[in-house]
């Protein structure tokens, strides 16, 4: 697949990050641009160790993912895109799979693979991500995501997944000020603008969890129940807008207004 850039977010560079991330583009083809998006610490050391014609290194001043990745599509010229964190892998079939759909279904907005989820401390299965959508009566129309079943379904994972780079940037990408729920959010936003999202019946990503210092994890050991079920409370208000709003949220779950 030609017209398509990955891009890996990296808030942070050390030994241990570059092995991790030498071992994730390793899963990118080689014909495939990759866009590396960096805090301003870490693009030295990453420009010095990934030489590769095909990796280009971007750099800004934020540690938060969603800016990495917003910054990141504004400086490609594809006409799709896929985010990689620096710590998961593609599978060998999911490049042409994603080629194959974009022809047989060229009105959807954004593919997402089904995931292997593995612990990244022992490499032990977990289990799979994104495999909801193809439950009987999940949604409207089998293997789509629609707005009706995001109200009461939100564990998506969308990293690996496959983005039209023009309706990404015409919807407004990433929320940096929404914390925890912002894949919530911009599903449940492109949605509501008639966008289609896709899960490819294939595996095509393996996401690992508990990695210690990655987002998620610093999620789990700061973020209480009742702070998520308020972010989930926000992700559903803030999805007719656009533009981040930039609000400075105070998370409230239901039983507390």
């Amino acid at each position: 697949m030609k017209d398509i850039t990955v891009i890996i977010p990296v808030h942070e560079y050390n030994d241990v990050v570059k092995n991790l991330l030498a071992n994730a583009i390793k899963s990118v083809p080689s014909d495939t641009k990759v866009l590396i998006s960096a805090n301003v610490s870490a693009v030295d050391g990453i420009k010095a160790d990934f030489k590769e014609e095909n990796i280009e290194t971007i750099s800004n001043g934020s540690t938060i993912f969603c800016q990495l990745v917003n910054d990141a599509v504004e400086k490609i010229d594809t006409k799709w895109f896929t985010i990689l964190e620096f710590d998961d892998t593609y599978t060998k079939i999911w490049f042409d799979e994603v080629e194959k759909y974009i022809n047989y279904k060229p009105n959807v907005s954004v593919f997402m693979p089904l995931e292997e989820i593995h612990d990244f401390n022992d490499d032990t299965f977990i289990g799979y991500g994104n495999e909801s959508v193809w439950a009987s009566s999940f949604s409207s129309e089998i293997g789509y995501i629609d707005n009706e079943c995001l109200q009461n379904f939100f564990d998506f994972y969308l990293t690996g997944s496959v983005f039209n780079t023009d309706d990404w940037k015409s919807n407004g990408g990433l929320k940096p000020s929404i914390k925890l729920t912002f894949w919530y959010e911009f599903l449940l936003r492109m949605t509501h603008n008639g966008k289609k999202v896709y899960v490819i019946p294939r595996v095509g990503y393996k996401h690992m969890l508990n990695r210690e210092n990655s987002l998620i994890k610093i999620y789990t050991e700061t973020i209480d129940s009742k702070e998520s079920e308020g972010w989930i409370n926000i992700a559903k208000q803030e999805y007719f807008f656009k533009k981040d709003r930039n609000k400075k949220y105070e998370p409230i779950s239901e039983d507390e207004d």
